[in-house]
């Protein structure tokens, strides 16, 4: 940077020399060469043009001047928001490996993107619910009430400015438009309540999980035309992380349900089961409260699955396990204990109250057989059960199966 600037001072005293010599001819030499007044009117024109190229090559080499400093200082800037980018990108990867939650994973993203690409003071991150609506899971500049809206898919600004077609982060100016032409009167009278429906302008990435929009992380401002293709290069790399952060997380929650609930049935594994039964059986303890544990096993599983297949068995299974969950209370415990071997255990609930229960859902599963649509059959399914009581029959996971398991087996057809 200094060698281009030193040259440039070196062309001007050029300059400068060249005009002292051109004018000292001209005093010294022309006159004595001039006979006629045409003479002089031609060396008059002859001087001005000279002059006029003089201030030419002054103003020329102080406009490249002034634009390689421009340059130098726009290339200096590039450097260091380049240099911010590069160490924010990598607290973020860092924040992104010590941190489970969604909610503030998509916080730490959003407020990183916010801190690189200065030009606005908002910004927020939809993801898909289970429902197919989108939620606000991080928002910044925003009332903390947004949180309670949900848009459809098609009402976000990313797919009413693409019409469904998403291939990376776009600049959407006039987002008022959009606004009054796409979002539900409801949704969009609540919004503008909140004031979130003033902004100009939007920086807007979608998030894609296995190609399939899933959300969006938009950067907005209160102006128009403030963003430009470098936001759009960053916009992008954030957007890859808030995918990499569902992706984790939804694969986080995969493994958490498999470690708690059964892969075929989706009841509670036997694990869970326990750990929750003795929680639970701690608090029926401190409040002097009856418990009923209660073992089921469905009779003849095992022709079922030699006569039909154990795809046909697992159907059963799940069916079973199904009807049996519709017909007891949330609070409740349903568990698969192995095989085609069941627990359930009645909180706030004694002997005699849970038997009644129990005697009503018999009637209703069995009398509601098994549609084997693919082999235009219908089941009809059948199961044993044993009670055991808290404090009556015992105080121990152990002690309740143990009896409840027994007076099952009592209750197997011979």
């Amino acid at each position: 940077m200094g060698y281009r600037l030193m040259k440039e001072n070196i062309t001007f005293k050029k300059t400068e020399w060249l005009k002292f010599f051109a004018i000292a001819i001209m005093v010294t030499v022309v006159p004595s060469l001039l006979k006629s007044p045409y003479d002089w009117i031609i060396a008059f024109f002859m001087i001005l043009i000279i002059l006029l190229r003089f201030a030419y090559i002054n103003k020329r080499n102080d406009f490249l001047s002034k634009q390689k400093l421009n340059s130098l200082s726009t290339s200096s800037n590039d450097q260091v928001r380049m240099l911010h980018s590069q160490k924010i990108m990598l607290e973020l990867s860092n924040t992104m490996i010590q941190v489970s939650g969604l909610k503030e994973l998509m916080s730490i993203i959003l407020n990183k993107a916010i801190e690189v690409i200065p030009k606005a003071k908002f910004g927020s991150i939809l993801v898909m619910n289970h429902e197919g609506y989108l939620e606000f899971q991080a928002i910044v500049g925003f009332d903390d009430d947004l949180y309670n809206i949900t848009l459809d898919p098609k009402e976000s600004y990313q797919w009413q400015a693409t019409g469904g077609h998403f291939s990376g982060p776009i600049i959407i100016e006039d987002l008022m438009k959009y606004s009054k032409e796409f979002i539900n009167e409801d949704t969009y009278n609540s919004m503008k309540d909140m004031d979130a429906l003033s902004l100009k302008s939007s920086l807007s990435a979608p998030i894609l999980i296995d190609g399939q929009f899933y959300g969006s992380i938009n950067i907005d401002s209160e102006e128009n035309n403030m963003f430009d293709d470098q936001d759009l290069t960053l916009m992008a790399y954030f957007a890859n992380q808030a995918t990499i952060a569902i992706t984790n997380h939804q694969l986080y929650e995969k493994l958490l349900h498999l470690s708690k609930y059964d892969g075929l049935t989706k009841v509670l594994n036997r694990p869970y089961f326990e750990e929750l039964f003795e929680n639970n059986l701690a608090k029926s303890k401190r409040y002097e409260e009856k418990v009923t544990l209660v073992v089921v096993d469905l009779n003849n599983f095992k022709q079922i699955n030699d006569l039909y297949g154990h795809s046909i068995g697992d159907f059963v299974l799940t069916t079973f396990a199904e009807r049996f969950s519709n017909m007891i209370r949330e609070t409740d415990l349903l568990a698969r204990y192995g095989g085609d071997e069941f627990v359930i255990v009645f909180f706030k609930s004694d002997y005699e109250q849970t038997l009644i229960k129990l005697e009503s859902i018999h009637l209703n599963i069995t009398s509601q057989p098994i549609d084997l649509t693919t082999l235009e059959k219908r089941i009809h399914c059948s199961f044993s059960y044993g009670l055991a009581e808290f404090p009556r029959d015992g105080d121990s996971l152990k002690t309740l199966f143990h009896i409840a398991d027994h007076r099952m087996y009592e209750m197997k057809p011979k």
